[in-house]
């Protein structure tokens, strides 16, 4: 293994990293994570980093921006692996239309 792959094995996820796993979600997803995630929203409101105009107009279909999200999942492993498992599920599905893409050439 060189030197540059173990550096990279070693290397932490940094916040650009998970907002960009963010950035894979589309508005669907990101008013679906509102709603798994209620109690974090409501928690930012209490500590007045959220309004609750804001917070019910996310219930009611305005998707987050991807940095709120970011805010939640830095703090919440829960909200960090249902990103993950989102991504993972849109990522596999994108190869299995790639791989038939490619078998039709």
């Amino acid at each position: 293994m060189s030197t540059l792959q173990t550096s990279k094995v070693n290397s932490p996820v940094g916040e650009k990293d998970l907002l960009f796993l963010v950035s894979m979600l589309d508005k669907e997803d990101k008013i679906e994570f509102v709603k798994e995630f209620r109690e974090d929203f409501e928690k930012q409101i209490e500590e007045k980093k959220l309004s609750k105009t804001a917070y019910y107009k996310f219930l009611n279909g305005y998707a987050p921006s991807d940095e709120r999200i970011l805010e939640i999942i830095e703090v919440d492993e829960e909200a960090k692996e249902w990103i993950i498992a989102k991504v993972k599920e849109k990522a596999e599905k994108a190869l299995e239309i790639i791989a038939a893409l490619e078998g039709e050439e």
